[in-house]
């Protein structure tokens, strides 16, 4: 039992471990689902898209159109579309027009396209940035300059935020994940929050959420910070993530009790699986235990060589039914001229003989008798609420039966009897005052010949 316990123990300790170890394991690949997916939309949709066109730039692929006739330009903007299926364009210094893919042209103007004028105060190589149509664009601008440096413009790539949108509604609604993207110059240009979608030229600057004094705690070495601020009277897990690659930044925001509920049903779910595990092993011991008590009982209550009831069991199921005062019948019973047998055929013979009758005797048992080995050649039948004269029909079906089945040994067929001495139990009487009685009749059916049941009342 001792053994089970610290087993018990070693178990419901080792599935605790495993069972906090996957609730950490769940939080931890959730938020690595999170993030990869994040990664693979900004992979597929951004970094893709920017390199093909920064790889056509820097191959001079746009140039010989930045001041080419205009259907020159629109149909080499067409066959890049229809090519790579993406939406291109063309804004050209030298024209002072803008060109787009699906045929779109509208002037450089301040007030139609103000972002040509600002990057062109900024002389960046690269800009990533949405634009102001109706249907919200992001525009990733590629300079252009000619052999001496002069400008010649910018082309680029748009490409609609819709499925960007979407996918942060279904990651929402599915991990309770926000995301926030911020450009290079702290303007949100992306995000799941409905309320800070860019409207126009309108844009949020991150320094105006309400969470982020509390969450910027200075300059990261690695461009990396995960902070625990309050958000609506909720603990928020905000963690920053550069994009290097757009000079981007993005933000992950989940709510620690979106995180709590889905640790509580890890929990229970591990839990389940730990009491089922530890019920099962409860179970396992338990029939081990079982059946280590019955291989026990078993050697302590069996005679080895007939499997029959030893004298330890017989006194035991006597103390036991005349405890619920079950009335009863004893029978006493012995093989005739066993002696003769032992001396003639050897004691194997013998033991051989012993096993033999023990199993023809519990042939003609019924159901609830107990037929035990006493000692020797000596057998004893306790038979519960039987009278004497039932008993002595059970003890004359024995004798019969021994004495019309011949035990063979080898070619040598042995003819063996019994006596039998019956007596019926007083519900108030010591075993030993009731075998002491049954012994006397056993002795007289010895006197009268043997092969004979004879019965005695106490």
């Amino acid at each position: 039992m001792l053994v089970g316990f610290v087993l018990v123990v070693i178990v419901i300790s080792t599935l605790s471990y495993f069972t906090i170890s996957n609730i950490v394991g769940d939080q931890s690949r959730q938020q690595l689902q999170a993030t990869s997916t994040v990664f693979s939309l900004v992979e597929d949709k951004l970094i893709k898209p920017m390199h093909i066109a920064q790889t056509l730039a820097r191959a001079d692929v746009f140039k010989p159109y930045m001041d080419a006739e205009p259907e020159q330009i629109r149909t080499f903007l067409q066959d890049m579309q229809s090519r790579f299926d993406l939406m291109f364009f063309i804004a050209s210094e030298p024209l002072q027009m803008q060109y787009y893919s699906d045929g779109d042209v509208m002037a450089l103007s301040e007030e139609e396209t103000p972002w040509y004028f600002r990057l062109k105060e900024r002389q960046e190589d690269f800009y990533a940035g949405l634009g102001h149509e109706q249907d919200l664009r992001l525009y990733m601008d590629i300079i252009q300059r000619d052999e001496n440096g002069e400008l010649l413009g910018f082309v680029g790539i748009g490409m609609p935020l819709s499925g960007f949108v979407e996918t942060f509604s279904h990651y929402n609604q599915k991990l309770g994940y926000d995301f926030v993207f911020v450009n290079s110059d702290d303007e949100i240009v992306l995000t799941s929050f409905a309320d800070l979608q860019p409207k126009g030229y309108e844009r949020t600057r991150l320094q105006s959420l309400p969470w982020y004094p509390d969450w910027y705690k200075g300059p990261s070495l690695t461009g990396n910070q995960t902070n625990l601020v309050e958000l609506k009277d909720q603990d928020v897990l905000i963690t920053e993530v550069p994009l290097e690659v757009l000079k981007w930044r993005f933000f992950i925001i989940s709510p620690l009790e979106a995180q709590r509920q889905a640790m509580s049903r890890t929990f229970l779910v591990n839990l389940l699986i730990m009491v089922t595990v530890l019920l099962a092993i409860l179970w396992l011991l338990s029939t081990v235990i079982r059946r280590i008590q019955q291989n026990v009982s078993r050697k302590i209550y069996t005679d080895r060589l007939t499997g029959l009831f030893n004298r330890l069991y017989i006194e035991k199921t006597f103390e036991q039914l005349q405890s619920e005062e079950t009335p009863m019948s004893l029978i006493m019973a012995d093989i005739d001229h066993f002696k003769q047998v032992n001396d003639n055929h050897g004691h194997n013979v013998g033991d051989q003989v012993i096993a033999r009758i023990a199993h023809i005797l519990g042939e003609c048992l019924r159901k609830g008798d107990y037929l035990g080995r006493w000692g020797g050649e000596e057998f004893i039948i306790l038979l519960p609420d039987t009278d004497l004269q039932a008993a002595e029909q059970v003890a004359e079906r024995m004798r019969r039966s021994v004495a019309f089945q011949p035990i063979f040994h080898g070619d040598v067929s042995l003819d063996i009897t019994m006596s039998f001495g019956v007596t019926q139990a007083d519900r108030y009487g010591a075993l030993v005052d009731l075998i002491h009685s049954a012994d006397k009749a056993l002795y007289q059916a010895k006197n009268e010949g043997r092969n004979k049941v004879m019965t005695c009342v106490q």
